[in-house]
């Protein structure tokens, strides 16, 4: 013992003390902090980044000491523990020289109450095993807290489709006459979805054409859902697989994602806080 002493320039009382010694508390955090955040980066199909995971721990009350977003970044860079999400591909767009002045929101997304504004979209996703099919999901959000009320799934976009959806989430709020903004796709513009909106006194916002920003909450989370939900599950091979998955993507970020941006809460949590 006293040569790999002197090899490593110690003395052999240090020595001794050194692996004798005990953990102090900041090592058992640290331990504690670890075991913590794989626990969620699994739960949460390794999709959490450094701000995400500091924000999942308080929500989901992980921890019994404060841990911030520094100390969480230091141990999750230490330990090569990252988000696994593919970046978007972002395609340049070609901007219309069109204007049309009928852009009521004018991008103010942060309201202050729920069912002040509610935002629409649709996107394309595919299910089916040997044979790919492609399908339709419309989706109305509250813009307050980015709370989705309902959602509808067809084969085509169609102004049918769209109402639908609509119909859906004023059961949901029915007392609601909220602005309504979407983009100047064709149901959306149609006389059946236009005379629809009118008929339960909401006024119609559009955005220019060329310009989703314009529609950015719906386009997070529309990103959101395909980048962090169905990329990291197997594709469904039925309409009812794609169906079931879409509830529990929609129930997912709304009760269970905790987001930075609402104080700490899940989306249901602070829309909540409106009642």
């Amino acid at each position: 013992m006293s040569t790999l002493s002197e090899i490593a320039g110690i003395t052999r009382d240090a020595y001794y003390k050194w692996i004798h010694r005990k953990a102090n508390i900041h090592d058992d955090e640290q331990a504690e902090l670890l075991k913590a955040i794989l626990e969620l980066e699994k739960k949460h199909k390794w999709t959490l980044g450094y701000l995400g995971m500091t924000t999942q721990l308080a929500f989901e009350n992980k921890l019994d000491f404060k841990a911030g977003l520094k100390r969480v970044t230091n141990c999750m860079r230490n330990h090569g523990i990252k988000a696994n999400i593919r970046k978007k591909k972002h395609n340049r767009i070609k901007r219309h020289e069109e204007y049309i002045n009928d852009n009521l929101l004018n991008e103010q997304f942060d309201r202050q109450s729920k069912n002040e504004v509610w935002v629409t979209d649709t996107t394309e996703v595919v299910y089916g095993n040997e044979q790919v099919r492609k399908a339709r999901v419309h989706v109305v959000m509250d813009l307050y807290g980015r709370y989705v009320l309902s959602y509808n799934i067809s084969a085509t976009e169609t102004a049918a489709s769209a109402i639908e959806a609509f119909k859906r989430a004023f059961k949901v709020e029915p007392d609601a006459q909220p602005m309504i903004h979407t983009d100047r796709g064709a149901a959306y513009c149609s006389m059946a979805f236009n005379d629809y909106l009118a008929e339960q006194n909401c006024i119609h916002s559009m955005s220019h054409p060329g310009h989703p920003w314009e529609n950015s909450p719906m386009e997070r989370w529309w990103n959101d859902f395909k980048l962090v939900w169905l990329a990291k599950r197997v594709r469904p091979k039925s309409m009812a697989e794609l169906e079931q998955s879409i509830q529990q993507a929609i129930k997912y970020f709304n009760t269970e994602r905790a987001y930075a941006s609402k104080n700490g809460l899940s989306a249901e949590k602070f829309r909540a806080q409106a009642a």
